[in-house]
C-alpha cells in the first residue's frame, strides 16, 4: 500500500478542517489582544457574583461585552458572560501549580468548552478541534511535546475512531483507536514509507488477522495474540512459502512444540 496516496488523502483532509478552526481562533486571538491593550476588567461585583453562582438583574447587570475576568482561584477569562455564564468566543487561562495549565481560545457554551477551539498545554501539547462538554471531542490534533502528532477522531477525551499517529522519528499507523488505544483496523508504516503491518490491533498490539513485513520477500500472513505470531500462519521468505501451520508464541509449532524444541531432541 502506497503511504503517499492513503496517508497524504487522509491527512489533509483532516487538516482543511483543522486549518479553518486556526483561523477562526485568529480572530478570537486578535479579540483577546485589543481587551488586554484597553485593559478593561470586569468589577469586583461581577466576579464575585459569578463565583458563587448568584447572576440576576438586581444584584449586578452583566452587558454582552468582552472583559478581562480574573477569578480568585487565579483562572482569567477574557470573553463575554452571557445569561451569567461564559458563552460564545473568548479565551480562558488556568495557571494551576497541582495540576497541568492550559490556555483554551474558542467556543464556549454555559462555562464549558463546547464547539471548536485551541488548547495549549503549559506540558507543551497543543490541541486543535472539537470539544464537547469541556473535553476533547470530535475531530481534532494533538501536538505533543516530544513532536509526536495525532489526527483523527476524539470521543470523551479519548482518541476514538479513525485517526493517523505519526512519532517523531517517522513511523506512522493509520487506523482505528478505541480509548487512547490502536484497536480494530490498522497499518503501521516505517519511516521510509514500507508498510511493516497491516490487519488487525488490539490494546496497541498486533491481535488477529494480519500481514507482518520485515523486508521484500520476508512476510508473516495469519493469526497474531498480543503482539506474537500465534495460531495459524504462512511464513515467507524470498516470495517463497517456508511454512504453513501452526505458531505459538512467534515460533512454529508441531505437535504443541516449536521446531527449535523438536530439533533440541536426541535420538
Amino acid at each position: 500500500m502506497n503511504l503517499s496516496k492513503e496517508y497524504i488523502d487522509i491527512y489533509n483532509n483532516y487538516m482543511k478542517y483543522i486549518n479553518e478552526i486556526k483561523r477562526e481562533c485568529r480572530s478570537i486571538e486578535h479579540m483577546k489582544n485589543r481587551v488586554l491593550k484597553k485593559d478593561k476588567k470586569a468589577s469586583e461585583e461581577e466576579i464575585k457574583a459569578l463565583e458563587k453562582n448568584i447572576v440576576d438583574s438586581e444584584t449586578v447587570e452583566f452587558k454582552p461585552q468582552n472583559k478581562i475576568y480574573k477569578f480568585s482561584n487565579g483562572d482569567i477569562y477574557i470573553g463575554k458572560i452571557i445569561n451569567g455564564k461564559i458563552n460564545g468566543e473568548g479565551a480562558y487561562i488556568v495557571s494551576s501549580e497541582e495540576s497541568i495549565g492550559f490556555e483554551y481560545i474558542g467556543e464556549f457554551n454555559d462555562d464549558a468548552k463546547e464547539g471548536r477551539g485551541i488548547c495549549t498545554f503549559t506540558n507543551g501539547n497543543i490541541y486543535t478541534g472539537g470539544f464537547k462538554s469541556d473535553v476533547m471531542d470530535g475531530i481534532g490534533q494533538m501536538i505533543y511535546r516530544n513532536n509526536d502528532e495525532y489526527i483523527g477522531g476524539w470521543l470523551k477525551g479519548h482518541k476514538h475512531g479513525q485517526g493517523i499517529y505519526r512519532w517523531s522519528e517517522g513511523t506512522i499507523y493509520i487506523g482505528d483507536f478505541k480509548k487512547n488505544k490502536r484497536e480494530g483496523q490498522g497499518i503501521c508504516y516505517d519511516k521510509e514509507g514500507n508498510v511493516i503491518y497491516d490487519g488487525e490491533w488490539k490494546n496497541n498490539l498486533t491481535h488477529g488477522e494480519g500481514t507482518y513485513i520485515w523486508n521484500e520477500g520476508k512476510r508473516y500472513v495469519g493469526e497474531f495474540l498480543n503482539g506474537k505470531r500465534h495460531g495459524y500462519g504462512t511464513f515467507y521468505l524470498n516470495n517463497e512459502l517456508v511454512y504453513q501451520g501452526t505458531w505459538k508464541y512467534d515460533k512454529p509449532s508441531i505437535f504443541d512444540k516449536t521446531l527449535d524444541e523438536i530439533f533440541s531432541f536426541k535420538l
